[in-house]
């Protein structure tokens, strides 16, 4: 079990061009679960695969924890069972996804990216695919946690563009990797220390294309003491003030000191151990 308590909030908004939100977020505490999907394709075919992404990967965790679904013996044994799991759920994700895409012509071009963690054992597991991002907030200080795929992104590693280069470039917006476009895809697995009072954020390019990693820093460092509902609320109404040309999504995960025991789940917590 984990020693500490997770305070999760999440918050999407459609921005202010586009007719469609394709972003979809979702939060589970009893799943210790956070995950945020931007779609692409067009029409509904985005929106549907940002909903397949997030459900399917959800379910997919839960039956696991339930004992409905066993992961393989043979699926990547040699990965941390936490990693083994998001990532086993993150392609039976994008299988379905392929699978839907494959089966109309509507939804013939769609794809999502994906970022999703899960927090146990005092340790986050974040599966990711596109450019969708994950930022650590310790310390007063931001760090990216994920790499995007994308051309523009690419590019900078290869040293052909710097990265505010990157961020003006017409090419900021074609991924190299997506959920749905294959049937087997390569997601990156990351696994990492948490500890109190880290704050996790999880969005879409909205809300880092409105808000300099140093404005997202700024707003957090200022919002220590602010509820995370309300920290999630001003990013995303910030990032729309400032650009608001895409759906704007972010999940917001504060690791806080664990709560005192009440009586009865000191009474539960010995007999289980005894």
């Amino acid at each position: 079990m984990s020693s500490f308590d997770i305070e999760f909030a999440a918050v999407t908004d459609i921005g202010k061009i586009r007719e469609k939100n394709e972003d979809n977020v979702l939060i589970s505490s009893g799943l210790g679960l956070g995950v945020v999907a931007d779609g692409m394709g067009g029409h509904s075919a985005g929106e549907v695969a940002s909903s397949i992404a997030v459900s399917v990967l959800a379910e997919t965790i839960r039956k696991v924890n339930n004992g409905q679904l066993k992961i393989p013996e043979t699926f990547l044994p040699k990965l941390d069972t936490a990693e083994r799991k998001i990532l086993m759920a993150a392609n039976l994700a994008n299988a379905a996804i392929y699978s839907t895409a494959q089966s109309s012509d509507i939804y013939k071009m769609m794809g999502t990216t994906l970022t999703g963690i899960i927090l146990d054992y005092d340790c986050a597991t974040a599966v990711h695919v596109g450019d969708s991002r994950l930022y650590l907030f310790r310390d007063n200080k931001i760090t990216q946690v994920t790499t995007d795929h994308s051309l523009a992104m690419e590019h900078v590693r290869r040293g052909l563009l710097t990265r505010a280069e990157a961020d003006r470039s017409k090419i900021q917006n074609v991924l190299t990797r997506a959920m749905g476009i294959k049937k087997n895809i390569e997601f990156d697995l990351l696994r990492f220390p948490v500890k109190i009072n880290d704050v996790l954020l999880l969005c879409s390019d909205g809300l880092y294309k409105g808000l300099r990693e140093t404005d997202i820093e700024d707003i957090l460092r200022a919002g220590k003491e602010a509820s995370i509902v309300k920290l999630c609320k001003q990013l995303v109404h910030a990032a729309n003030e400032k650009d608001g040309q895409d759906n704007i999504s972010a999940v917001l995960i504060k690791i806080l000191p664990p709560k005192p025991l009440t009586f009865a789940q000191r009474v539960q917590r010995f007999f289980s151990h005894s």
